[in-house]
């Protein structure tokens, strides 16, 4: 461009295009098992994810989880682990099993005509694990190793002291087992959770891709009727609410660490909550993305963070506000005192402005709008409601909650959630006595 030239204003954005209707099943396996199947023929691609609550009270749960999950896949009474890789890669398959507090959950994908196979595949891993021993040891080391490495990232640990901090001993603070229970747990405990815990009533399927619902469905009260059960999957408890909100933030010295940590919490909303729309609207506003309060105060403007944000993390039957943010040691009480103070001024003073409310609403349905037109974020996007048992049309719900919601209502929620003296705080760092910044 040269000097002179006149500037080109760019054209207006296009008006949205609703998105097409989900052509979706959902219905209840003879086992107890929920399943929601919805058509996405984007790609000749099928998205699956099953959800199992795994809630567990016992010291060793969270070990025998992590073992189980990690050796589910692995093998069966009919099939090696090398048979099982063999027969998912000869129809572009995978399938994958992680575990946390609250669920196990199993990932997978396959291109379409390969689905009967993988579904196969599964429910020979759900109903005869073999566990061998060779490979569930083999998983214990790697397990071992993983644990070690979590344990040496400053963000895990900052995490992991302030689940502790907000809620004790409870399980949802065993995000990742000790290592002295995962060498102590015995490999038949883990075939025996199997057993009790892996169970289909009570738990959901979502699959979404290039299928036909109603036939799907039908061919999966085949697929998987002997994945059955007298038991039902055990949730884990609810969450109390956090402890020490309000209080100095707990310090946490982190020898040998290069920056600080810091997370707060406070309690939220859960899906399921007439006014969480409105909530979330404000969470966006406050941290949720490059442009809210916090980012745009202790990063653009102070140069006191690196990075940071918030988000509202669903949990069983609650959910919880979350602030987190690293910041070099001499700045660490300053951001942590911007962002009191930033939440003070939305709750109370300074509520969110119309621009800044239509700037996150424009934000959250854009994001909504890529997420639910790919078959993987539409299949990550149904699990977790489906999960908590809300319908299957609930993203789309959602996004028309959004849209919908009224300014004050945003505003409210930002008075009555985003308090700073609702949180607790816990920073992680090189000394517990940070030098302020001047």
């Amino acid at each position: 461009m040269n000097p002179g030239d006149a500037l080109i204003a760019p054209p207006p954005l296009a008006a949205a295009r609703p998105a097409a209707p989900l052509e979706a099943v959902d219905a209840l396996l003879p086992g107890g098992l929920r399943v929601v199947a919805a058509r996405r023929a984007t790609a000749p691609v099928v998205q699956l994810r099953l959800g199992v609550p795994f809630g567990g009270t016992e010291p060793g749960h969270a070990a025998l989880a992590e073992l189980l999950a990690c050796t589910l896949l692995k093998g069966t009474d009919s099939r090696s682990r090398d048979a099982i890789d063999e027969e998912l890669a000869a129809v572009g398959g995978t399938l994958k099993a992680v575990v946390g507090p609250e669920h196990l959950k199993i990932t997978g994908q396959v291109l379409a005509p390969g689905l009967p196979r993988l579904l196969a595949v599964l429910a020979d891993c759900l109903t005869a694990a073999a566990y061998p021993t060779a490979v569930l040891e083999a998983e214990r080391e790697r397990l071992l190793h993983r644990i070690r490495l979590t344990e040496s990232m400053p963000a895990r640990a900052a995490r992991a002291a302030l689940l502790r901090h907000c809620f004790g001993d409870h399980p949802a603070t065993r995000e990742t087992p000790g290592a002295a229970e995962v060498s102590a747990a015995d490999p038949a405990a883990v075939a025996e959770l199997h057993r009790t815990a892996l169970v289909p009533r009570g738990s959901a399927l979502v699959l979404v891709g290039d299928l036909q619902p109603h036939r799907l469905v039908e061919e999966l009260a085949g697929a998987l009727g002997d994945w059955r059960s007298d038991r039902a999957a055990v949730a884990m408890a609810p969450l109390p609410a956090p402890a020490h909100r309000g209080q100095p933030a707990l310090h946490v010295p982190s020898p040998g660490a290069r920056q600080c940590e810091a997370r707060l919490a406070a309690p939220s909303l859960p899906l399921t909550d007439p006014g969480y729309p409105a909530l979330a609207l404000a969470d966006q506003v406050f941290g949720g993305y490059f442009s809210s309060r916090l980012v745009q105060r202790l990063r653009e403007r102070e140069g006191w963070i690196y990075t940071g944000q918030s988000a509202i993390e669903q949990r069983t039957g609650s959910a919880l506000g979350t602030v987190q943010f690293a910041s070099a040691q001499q700045h660490s009480e300053a951001a942590l005192a911007g962002t009191l103070a930033e939440l003070a001024a939305l709750a109370g003073p300074q509520p969110p402005t119309t621009e800044e409310i239509a700037s996150a609403r424009g934000y959250a349905l854009g994001l909504q709008s890529l997420v639910l037109s790919t078959q993987k974020g539409l299949a990550d996007s149904l699990y977790g409601p489906v999960l908590a048992g809300l319908p299957a049309d609930w993203p789309e719900r959602l996004t028309a909650a959004l849209r919908a919601v009224p300014d004050e209502e945003v505003r409210a929620a930002a008075a009555a959630h985003l308090r700073p003296e609702a949180y607790t705080a816990v920073l992680l760092g090189p000394s517990t006595a940070p030098t302020p910044t001047p």
